[in-house]
């Protein structure tokens, strides 16, 4: 049975606003997508989730605005899948623009470090930084944000996995599935986390009158944002669906990054017809691969 058959079966009818402006098929493909408003097919940056619904964000906002402020050394600790690659791209480059002069990233050696922010990562660090910003992995480090603390060194976690029992002693933390948090989309990729701490950031900024002209654009990232969520393979909602189709016309416009460009040449696609599809089977594995 289809999803538009229950929700008739149910006495509810085809999906609401729809009426008899768009086909029952396409009413059916649409409700089955779990879109059931006309409202949910305008993929517009405007209807993005606000930042400020995501848990978190004051205390690790206001350690960022005192890192870029006192001109502190930034490490962002990535992980070795496209989305901790492409977030550990996302949050240099986004830092960088903010106004962070000092920020460098590290990726984790899985053989030699193990998985995330391990003890042995922490200890692999010269010179020491002092913060790290943990993208797509964190949640779990108990251990490794214990070393980095003992260290002299403050940690402020993004993460998207769910978390255990024990959460890391870190001194901020962002992840839209920790117990409690209200963020409506729980299927945000690590990149997508670390973009939306960018734009809580820029939006502090902007209140206390940081940028004496225009404001960074971090629009520039969205090709990034839609590469790592799209290849982490996590649910396309509405907000992962808004996210995925600013970056797609980013790049189909020929605003992305070359290197994304490379890799779909490589990959035999064309930039002016790029869909989700060839995120995930012609971009995102060659991304992997080299």
């Amino acid at each position: 049975m289809s999803v538009l058959q229950l929700r008739r079966r149910e006495g509810r009818g085809a999906p609401h606003g729809w009426a008899d402006a768009v086909h029952p098929v396409l009413q059916q493909i649409y409700a089955a997508r779990g879109v059931l408003e006309p409202g949910q097919v305008e993929h517009r940056l405007a209807r993005m989730l606000s930042p400020q619904l995501l848990g978190g964000m004051a205390p690790a906002v206001d350690l960022l605005v005192e890192a870029i402020r006192d001109d502190w050394t930034i490490l962002i600790a990535g992980d070795y899948d496209c989305d901790g690659a492409t977030g550990a791209a996302v949050a240099v480059r986004g830092l960088r623009l903010l106004g962070a002069r000092r920020v460098d990233y590290a990726i984790p050696n899985r053989f030699a470090h193990g998985y995330g922010l391990s003890p042995a990562f922490v200890a692999s660090l010269q010179p020491t930084p002092q913060l790290i910003v943990t993208v797509d992995n964190g949640v779990a480090s108990v251990a490794g944000v214990a070393a980095a603390k003992a260290r002299g060194i403050r940690v402020i976690v993004t993460d998207h996995h769910l978390p255990g029992e024990q959460l890391p002693a870190c001194d901020a933390m962002v992840n839209p599935n920790l117990p409690g948090d209200g963020f409506p989309s729980k299927a945000l990729a690590g990149v997508g986390v670390v973009f939306y701490l960018l734009l809580a950031l820029r939006g502090r900024m902007r209140e206390r009158g940081v940028f004496a002209g225009a404001e960074p654009d971090l629009s520039g990232l969205l090709d990034l944002v839609a590469l790592g969520t799209v290849a982490d393979l996590v649910p396309l909602d509405f907000n992962n669906r808004v996210l995925v189709e600013a970056g797609l016309q980013r790049m189909r416009s020929g605003r992305g990054c070359a290197g994304i460009a490379a890799l779909v040449e490589a990959g035999k696609r064309s930039l002016a017809t790029l869909c989700s599809t060839d995120l995930a089977f012609a971009v995102g594995p060659r991304f992997m691969k080299g």
